[in-house]
């Protein structure tokens, strides 16, 4: 009686871990969408500081954190404290080390477009800076485009999967 128990509690738990990992890996691309749109948003805002507020980087920087949401709030965060600091690297290399601890859902080609961007922080002149945030924020528009579109088609795969996944091991292992 023993054995039967143990054999049900285990297909339970591998069928929750298996549509677990099936509903995580497709709300995945939605943790990406949403982080790129955060990203798009603290562009936006820093757009405007350079146009209207006529604000440091480190002022910027504290207001598009007030204004954003989860990891992206966190970057600008800790780039405007380390900004403050003045450890004495540039703000390039300050930038590339926020990025590099971020707790975001990015992909390495989205990391690349944003690092690259941290090479204009308080380095080029008004304009330059200008073109750099619209070159990030047309990639950011192009990418979530695309994600949404695969979004909405790989869900039921990756839910279906999740699913037969944890059949498939059930019927093995049993």
């Amino acid at each position: 009686m023993g054995d039967v128990w143990t054999n049900i509690i285990g297909t339970v738990l591998i069928m929750a871990g298996s549509v677990g990992m099936g509903f995580y890996l497709s709300a995945k691309e939605g943790f990406r969408v949403r982080d790129l749109s955060e990203f798009k948003k603290a562009l936006l805002i820093l757009s405007s500081e350079i146009d209207f507020m006529r604000s440091t980087l480190t002022e910027a920087c504290q207001n598009i954190a007030k204004r954003t949401d989860g990891g992206v709030r966190d970057i600008f965060e800790n780039f405007s404290h380390k900004l403050a600091e003045g450890e004495g690297e540039t703000a390039y290399q300050l930038w590339l080390t926020v990025m590099a601890s971020a707790r975001v859902f990015l992909a390495a080609e989205d990391r690349i477009v944003l690092e690259d961007f941290g090479k204009t922080l308080g380095y080029l002149d008004k304009e330059m800076q200008k073109n750099a945030i619209e070159y990030a924020v047309s990639y950011i528009d192009e990418k979530t485009a695309s994600l949404q579109k695969a979004a909405e088609k790989n869900k039921r795969m990756y839910h279906s999967l999740g699913i037969a996944g944890g059949l498939l091991a059930t019927v093995v292992l049993w």
